[in-house]
């Protein structure tokens, strides 16, 4: 006779709680319960499965125990330990309580495996206890988001370690997965530095082990990454040091774990994958680069293109001779070439060039001390009226004094009075005093300008971009250009280095008595198309212009 058989069901929910023992007590526990209700346990499906609602429907162990009944009918109770340890949703748990029904199979709990199913007590302790599972599934849920949260606030990841990281003893807090960690870092950091592309970026993080963790074990080689993956590795900003959680809407979260890039080289990283094809990459306002924007190519200048400008890159020499790098400049608009140094080196030699005499400097601070004068007819006037309120005030001051001798009985008000003149008039010297510095202004602003002139060439380098702006503007105003022979060319050079000379405008409408290159006309915007009388007014123009600029800012 065939003795009636039974299969079991021990489960956690996560893989630790697996390896700390847990399934055990289960297992001894469902046994007992099949020696209770006479029958032989056959088969136990022990494993680390998630059973909250809405992902009960279609779980794994479950379906492969309603096949081993179907093909086994000799199988008659699936015994689990307890309600929640089968499933933690309502619906779900009578779902498969009738499928297994209805193949001959009851379902029986371990901790009362002798109980009358269809008595109504029964009934109805199950029904609590499989409600109670639900809501404390759903009160974990609740929870559990609250404290992720203000995980991630204190700065550890609630979440699983991203490539090239692994858990610590710390939960939350990640550290390096090597040698994941050491072969992004170093493509990351070639990349953002452009040592090399993505593709090569990719090549060299797989050569020096780069692997996936879920595509099986190192010791047998595992998978590689393929590109897609490799480019939302690297617009992650999980590698900068940044908590991200894409569920939730946060401010910016500074992470514990080691950051394995800059910041700086995350927005280059980024930027390189979404300009993925072009050629270049336009460095702005990077200190390596001064004359990025600020130079412009004379041809398309010339040609009136759009895009005349010159903007600095890095270049390399390619892997076979060992990623050497270069820093360049190239015109946006015709790629025109030249590097770095050639074009320091031009424009510093135009810098050398610009000398002021000792006779020049002497006209130049008389012709500005009149203008400066000019523009402190205010100040003066000031200091006049305050110097004027003051011998009024001192005048008042005096009467009252002697009409205090003759007047005692009014020396309470008397004296009142004279405190509030004192105090006028102190207010009326300070502000005659400032307003009467202007010769002093003048000074030590005259001195600061010609410091500036004389030593323009060895502070032109050390500017930064915004100041090395203002100064090309003063001192260059029609810009600097570069040829098609990869030469510096200054078509105007500021009006005040040549001041007290005998140069005058030529009549060909160019000011500036500075020869182009050779095919060019002048360059200067404000020139070009004007008639002689013009252009000599427009000269004088631009001469009162630039000093009043560079004096008066």
């Amino acid at each position: 006779m065939n003795k009636t058989k039974a299969i079991a069901l021990c489960r956690v929910s996560t893989k630790s709680q697996e390896l700390d023992g847990n399934l055990e007590p289960q297992k001894e526990n469902v046994k007992k319960a099949a020696d209770v209700l006479g029958a032989e346990l056959v088969k136990v499906w022990a494993l680390a499965v998630s059973s909250r609602k809405g992902k009960n429907v279609n779980r794994k162990d479950l379906k492969e125990m309603y096949d081993y009944c179907k093909h086994n009918r000799s199988v008659k109770y699936l015994i689990v330990d307890e309600v929640d340890r089968f499933m933690r949703s309502i619906e779900e748990y009578f779902w498969w309580k009738m499928e297994f029904k209805q193949i001959g199979v009851r379902l029986v709990h371990a901790n009362r495996p002798d109980i009358d199913p269809d008595d109504d007590r029964a009934v109805f302790d199950e029904l609590i206890d499989v409600y109670r599972a639900e809501q404390s599934n759903n009160e974990r849920i609740k929870k559990t988001p609250e404290k992720q949260k203000a995980k991630l606030f204190a700065g550890y990841y609630p979440s699983n370690p991203h490539t090239g990281y692994k858990k610590s003893e710390i939960p939350g807090l990640h550290e390096p997965d090597e040698p994941n960690w050491t072969a992004m870092r170093k493509a990351f950091k070639a990349m953002a530095a452009g040592e090399c592309d993505i593709h090569e970026g990719l090549r060299r993080a797989l050569k020096d082990g780069l692997r996936t963790k879920n595509y099986g074990p190192r010791s047998v080689g595992g998978r590689t990454i393929d590109m897609f993956r490799w480019k939302a590795l690297m617009i992650d900003p999980y590698y900068c040091g940044i908590l991200v959680f894409s569920d939730w809407e946060l401010p910016e979260i500074e992470g514990l774990h080691t950051p394995m890039i800059t910041r700086e080289e995350h927005d280059i990283l980024k930027a390189i994958v979404k300009n993925k094809g072009k050629r270049f990459v336009i460095n702005r306002n990077n200190p390596e680069f001064l004359l990025s924007n600020e130079a412009e190519c004379a041809r398309c200048l010339m040609a009136g293109c759009k895009h005349p400008r010159l903007v600095g890159y890095w270049q390399n020499n390619g892997a076979k001779k060992g990623y050497k790098r270069y820093r360049r400049y190239r015109c946006r608009e015709c790629n025109l070439g030249v590097r770095q140094e050639t074009l320091h080196e031009g424009v510093t030699e135009e810098l050398s060039s610009l000398v002021l005499t000792s006779e020049q400097k002497d006209k130049l601070k008389e012709r500005a001390h009149k203008l400066w004068a000019s523009y402190e007819k205010e100040r003066i006037e000031t200091a006049r009226i305050a110097l004027g309120r003051v011998a009024i005030l001192k005048d008042r001051k005096s009467k009252l004094i002697n009409s205090l001798i003759d007047n005692p009985e009014y020396s309470a008000d008397i004296k009142e009075e004279l405190e509030q003149i004192k105090s006028s008039i102190l207010e009326a010297e300070k502000v005659a005093s400032e307003a009467q510095d202007f010769e002093k202004d003048f000074v030590e602003f005259i001195d600061y300008a010609f410091n500036l002139l004389d030593n323009i060439k060895d502070k032109w380098w050390q500017l930064d971009k915004p100041t090395l702006r203002v100064y090309k503007q003063m001192i260059f105003p029609a810009g600097i250009q570069l040829t098609p022979d990869k030469k510096v060319y200054i078509p105007q050079k500021s009006l005040v280095y040549s001041f007290g000379t005998n140069k005058k405008p030529s009549e060909d409408g160019d000011s500036t008595n500075v020869e182009g290159p050779v095919g060019f006309e002048p360059t200067t915007r404000g020139l070009k198309g004007l008639c002689s009388n013009q252009a000599e007014l427009w000269a004088r123009v631009q001469r009162k212009i630039t000093l009043h600029y560079l004096f008066f800012g």
